[in-house]
């Protein structure tokens, strides 16, 4: 099943789907960020009492009832973040990129992983919406993703995939830790698909 937040005639709805249909919606007015304020239980209570979708005459499990226009699942008060350099692989690339490889095998060898604020709800494109890279940049690098969907409790209550794009030659132009986040958080979109929540 995956929560989906889509374009409607009353505005921005929260739905759930299913094998590719709209099955229900959750109550008018609600958002993402109310949904993410509440535990793992909680959630899956408002989940269980949902309305079955009714909007044009489309009835619930009717093939091909998904709404055209579904959205990113990210609303203006939640946001992006990512963990960078969290395999082997990617620590070996990131070395030889940088003019200062000793930064990343800090990284490496640090008790946390490295976070880094990505972007907020304008920076963030939904499913088949095009991207935007800087223009300031010369090398791009899109990478598939896995999308964690946190509450506030700090509960995984949802995945997704993710289309992360990012300006590597913004960051390694930035020589320290610092610069890195900036290159990656400036980078103009990141491409999401809907949450899917996993039950």
């Amino acid at each position: 099943m995956q929560i989906i937040r889509y374009k409607s005639s009353s505005g921005i709805t929260l739905g759930m789907s299913h094998n590719g249909q709209l099955i229900g919606y959750f109550q008018q007015n609600s958002e993402l960020h109310d949904l993410l304020r509440l535990k793992a239980d909680e959630l899956r209570v408002q989940i269980e009492n949902s309305t079955p979708p009714i909007y044009r005459g489309v009835q619930p499990g009717t093939a091909h009832n998904l709404p055209i226009l579904i959205l990113a699942p990210i609303d203006g008060e939640t946001e992006v973040w990512a963990a960078g350099v969290t395999y082997k692989q990617s620590e070996q690339a990131r070395m030889e990129e940088s003019g200062t490889p000793d930064i990343y095998a800090r990284v490496y060898a640090a008790k946390r992983p490295e976070l880094f604020f990505k972007a907020t709800a304008r920076r963030v494109a939904g499913p088949g919406t095009p991207i935007v890279v800087r223009s300031d940049s010369t090398w791009d690098v899109p990478e598939p993703e896995l999308v964690l969907a946190v509450n506030a409790h700090a509960e995984i209550i949802g995945y997704a995939i993710g289309n992360d794009v990012s300006s590597t030659s913004l960051s390694i132009s930035l020589s320290s830790a610092m610069g890195k986040c900036i290159g990656k958080a400036k980078q103009a979109r990141e491409n999401l698909n809907a949450a899917s929540m996993n039950w």
